[in-house]
């Protein structure tokens, strides 16, 4: 009963480094899931072990988290690579195990940090590496949050609000720019105001437009230009957003006078923005990234230079304009989603539509020539994702429209706003067939979108939407239009979704 009094061993598992580091070899190389799970089970106990010295708890800490990183690294690239392919139960999975451990892993930094103010045993031995606890807390936060972004939700409030004490914290113990090795390796050395605009800068830069795996580069570009990135407590050149420590409210533009408060904070790429238009010119010249880049992956160079791109519009000092002026309006909209379901609902075989169950009711927020904003019930968003192929009828229109996903974020858990590119306010289903098979060959359904104004290419092409995979530059076909047969010779690749591929033919001339 008086153990403690005499200074008894913890009866911790891991309370000897032998014990723990033979546990942690037995873990299945070949299950991530369940190695990431058990290592996050341990993280959790660490809350409890109040026997630990809080030096061997941070032992404990730095061991799980050097041991995850395969498991996480694998997890992370199934679910980047394989996004397209993965059921959504798979999906889902992947997502909850690599989030749930950042969480845990940046919950229990945390702790080791209070435990540390609070004066805990063996607290005085820890003071120079609590600079490295709060960079490895603050980046555990900042992988929380580009998880979430993954997944168009909404970022936790608790992730701000976090993010914020510990720079503070960190400012006020007047290390906030001082270099640490946050962790071993080439790219391991960092600073806590470093850590804290890798995700400030990753959230102001508008990623709910991007897919996954572009998403993934300009995380990795963030945190390779964060160097370059600057913070000011006052409005400064090249600060262009603004954060709050003391509230738990995401990073905003600069757009008028604020009211200045102890907690406000500046910050912007700095030089990162010129740095970055230096990239894309290299990347443009030679067809490739350059070898200093580390994307931690192989990425297809036109996927990186959009990335680049878009990061560039994000970090100007003048925010990207719309194209087109948005009206305000209230209205129903259909939806169907499926490349199937859409062509036989655009072309009328689908009846009944308002007892299909595969049919979706949003609400238009607004309208614009070329698309509109829309918001729909989190939680039918299983299927959704940027690049989504719809089927779109507005309730006062008597055709029905095919658009794409261009943009998601979701205000709150109950809805998510989705921006959807307008194709066509009408279509046309065409049937396909390889060349001199259409006697023989079981005919494929396409949609035929009309010409645009802006289109200058002449009646002689022709933008066909088409299942996924079906466009080939080696594969001529024969189409069977308004009653007629043509030879379509394909011109390139548009645009390709997890659930079609759009693409241009060239009509030779009409088929004999």
């Amino acid at each position: 009963m008086l153990k403690w009094i005499k200074g008894a061993k913890s009866e911790h598992p891991f309370a000897s480094d032998k014990a723990a580091r033979e546990f942690i070899a037995e873990l299945p190389a070949l299950d991530p899931y369940k190695s990431l799970e058990e290592l996050g089970y341990w993280l959790d106990t660490l809350g409890s072990a109040d026997d630990l010295k809080l030096a061997r708890v941070l032992e404990i800490i730095d061991l799980i988290d050097q041991s995850a990183k395969d498991h996480q690294r694998k997890l992370s690239q199934d679910y980047l690579s394989g996004s397209a392919r993965l059921k959504k139960f798979q999906e889902i999975r992947i997502w909850n195990a690599v989030f749930l451990f950042w969480k845990q892993l940046a919950d229990t930094y945390q702790m080791c940090l209070t435990r540390f103010q609070a004066g805990a045993g063996g607290w005085g031995a820890l003071k120079g590496q609590m600079p490295m606890v709060v960079a490895r807390a603050m980046r555990a936060l900042t992988l929380q949050l580009k998880w979430q972004l993954l997944r168009y939700g909404p970022v936790d409030r608790r992730v701000w609000e976090q993010m914020g004490r510990l720079y503070a914290y960190a400012e006020e113990r007047g290390f906030a720019t001082t270099r640490v090795v946050v962790y071993p390796g080439k790219f391991g050395e960092s600073t806590v105001q470093r850590e804290f605009l890798k995700g400030a800068m990753l959230n102001i830069s508008s990623t709910d437009s991007l897919l996954p795996a572009k998403l993934e580069v300009a995380e990795r570009i963030v945190a390779q230009f964060s160097e370059f990135f600057v913070m000011n407590r006052q409005p400064s050149k090249g600060c262009h957003y603004y954060f709050d420590l003391n509230e738990s409210k995401l990073p905003a533009r600069v757009m008028s006078r604020l009211q200045m408060t102890p907690g406000l904070r500046f910050f912007g790429p700095g030089s990162a923005a010129l740095e970055l238009e230096k990239l894309i010119v290299s990347v443009q010249a030679d067809g490739v990234v350059p070898s200093h880049i580390n994307l931690g992956g192989s990425f297809d160079t036109e996927w990186v230079l959009e990335a680049l791109r878009h990061l560039a519009r994000y970090w100007a000092p003048i925010p990207p304009a719309r194209s087109e002026e948005r009206r305000n309006c209230v209205s129903r909209m259909s939806v169907v989603h499926d490349f199937e379901e859409i062509v036989s609902t655009v072309s009328g075989e689908t009846q009944d539509l308002s007892f299909d169950s595969s049919v979706e009711i949003w609400t238009v927020e607004n309208e614009s020539e070329g698309g509109y904003g829309a918001l729909m019930p989190q939680a039918s968003a299983d299927w959704l994702h940027v690049g989504t192929l719809l089927g779109v009828k507005l309730d006062d229109r008597a055709s029905w429209g095919v658009g794409i996903v261009r943009r998601m974020s979701a205000y709150d858990h109950k809805q998510r706003y989705i921006g959807i590119q307008v194709l066509t306010k009408g279509a046309t289903v065409v049937k396909l067939a390889p060349i001199s098979a259409l006697g023989g060959a079981e005919l494929e359904s396409a949609l035929l979108l009309p010409s645009t104004a802006n289109d200058t290419t002449g009646a002689s092409e022709m933008n066909l939407l088409l299942r996924p995979g079906a466009f080939s530059l080696q594969k001529s076909m024969e189409m069977l239009a308004y009653e007629r047969s043509y030879l379509l010779v394909p011109r390139r690749l548009i645009e390709g979704g997890h659930d079609f591929d759009m693409a241009r033919f060239r009509v030779m001339q009409q088929a004999a």
